[in-house]
């Protein structure tokens, strides 16, 4: 069984591949398509944003059954999310990765709403909602990209504080949680 650091090796060594254009493409073919068919066990679960431009799989330049990827606007943790993370982690998970992203246009909705004050739609509102409390470390005058690395480390330490399970496999170092930072203009995965 792999452990959480290696795990995370692996992602970083697939992205580094990724962003000098020397992907691999690993586990993309029948054979691992078929021997998945009896069950999944992914080194690591990354909560990334649904923005068209971070793919998870093809960042990490991993394949079919290496990442159990969870995207949602700005990387948010609702319940769902957590209760997904958890399952994740029951399926052997040792690495749970939150991945923001330069330019994400969630944030910069969730910030300016938080300045404005500005209302949209119920449903949006749900998802900034979960954004905005980053938004209380940081100055009044932050820029987009402070917002996105606040809204990543709340998250972070959210997941931890409101989730016992995974907080006390943390606490055990049975598993690794960590944050993260995509360079649209690179490529590159910076750990924060």
């Amino acid at each position: 069984m792999i452990n959480p650091e290696d795990a995370l090796k692996i992602l970083l060594e697939g992205n580094k591949r990724f962003a000098q254009h020397k992907s691999i493409h690993p586990n993309r073919c029948n054979e691992t398509r078929q021997s998945l068919l009896t069950g999944q066990k992914p080194i690591a679960v990354v909560i990334s944003c649904s923005d068209s431009r971070v793919p998870t799989e093809i960042v990490f330049d991993a394949g079919l059954g290496d990442i159990f990827a969870i995207r949602t606007a700005g990387h948010v943790l609702s319940k769902e999310v957590m209760g997904s993370i958890e399952y994740a982690i029951s399926l052997g998970c040792k690495l749970v990765m939150i991945l923001g992203h330069e330019n994400c246009g969630a944030i910069k909705a969730a910030l300016k709403s938080y300045k404005t004050k500005k209302e949209v739609s119920p449903n949006l509102q749900s998802v900034l909602n979960h954004i905005y409390p980053a938004f209380e470390k940081i100055s009044s005058d932050a820029d987009e990209n402070c917002a996105v690395k606040a809204n990543i480390e709340y998250q972070v330490q959210d997941l931890l504080k409101k989730d016992e399970c995974i907080a006390e496999k943390f606490s055990k170092k049975e598993i690794l949680v960590t944050g993260a930072i995509y360079n649209l203009s690179t490529g590159l995965v910076s750990l924060i």
